[in-house]
């Protein structure tokens, strides 16, 4: 097995044994555990962990329809457009980390997620704090989380989530989710100048949340005091230049 495509991965962010399985199952096509311990030569017990784990970030695949579990190597570009990915995003917030970029106490706490638990985890959280303020697209996230702002308003109606602030883009769809929020008492406006946003924007407690559920979906949360202190009057500001939705 070649020692130097290990290494490359490696630097990706397999682990070394993550590898073998991965370039055993591009040598092979498809094949099961006992194809893969033969190339690999990792032991059966170890591959099925590692095999979960590959699966779950979407670098192997199982084949349906088969007698013994069989498994491929999903396609190498698509490793390389994560990175790309990741490297674009990470550019995009750049500005942002150099501006937070301090030293002692008062140095923020940045997190970063890209699975849908991490993400949802993060939106959970954000509905239970006292006066969030979203800049949202709403259509993208119930895409993204097919039910998940029914789930809210549901909530909001009994009285389990504190009151927010919307801001939304000037589209049907995302009015159309803006007046259901309504209905629940939430405050909704339109900018009116904005059909669509890339990211979406939350302020709630000390924290601030930008998130992305395009293609590659991530959230980046920021929790320091003095920057919501900052930068919760820019949101303010953007509020009072919205439109109450009808």
């Amino acid at each position: 097995m070649d020692l130097d495509l290990i290494k490359l991965l490696e630097q990706t962010g397999f682990t070394e044994k993550e590898a073998r399985v991965y370039l055993a199952l591009l040598e092979l096509g498809q094949g099961d555990v006992s194809d893969i311990a033969k190339l690999s030569n990792l032991k059966r017990s170890i591959i099925y962990v590692l095999l979960e784990g590959l699966a779950k970030r979407d670098y192997v695949s199982e084949l349906p329809n088969k007698k013994i579990n069989t498994f491929q190597a999903l396609d190498p570009s698509l490793i390389l457009r994560q990175i790309q990915t990741t490297a674009k995003n990470f550019s995009e917030l750049l500005p942002l980390f150099k501006t937070l970029h301090n030293k002692g106490k008062n140095r923020p706490k940045i997190t970063y997620y890209e699975s849908r638990e991490g993400i949802w985890k993060i939106y959970e959280e954000m509905a239970i704090t006292d006066n969030p303020f979203y800049i949202s697209s709403y259509s993208s996230l119930e895409k993204y989380f097919p039910n998940a702002i029914q789930t809210w308003i549901d909530a909001d109606k009994e009285k389990a989530i504190p009151d927010g602030y919307h801001l939304i883009p000037n589209n049907p769809e995302n009015i159309a989710v803006g007046k259901r929020f309504k209905e629940a008492h939430q405050r909704v406006r339109v900018l009116p100048n904005t059909d669509d946003f890339d990211m979406d924007f939350t302020v709630f407690g000390n924290k601030l949340a930008i998130t992305s559920l395009e293609d590659e979906p991530f959230i980046v949360v920021i929790e320091s005091e003095s920057l919501i202190k900052s930068i919760r009057p820019i949101f303010e500001i953007a509020w009072k230049s919205g439109k109450e939705v009808a």
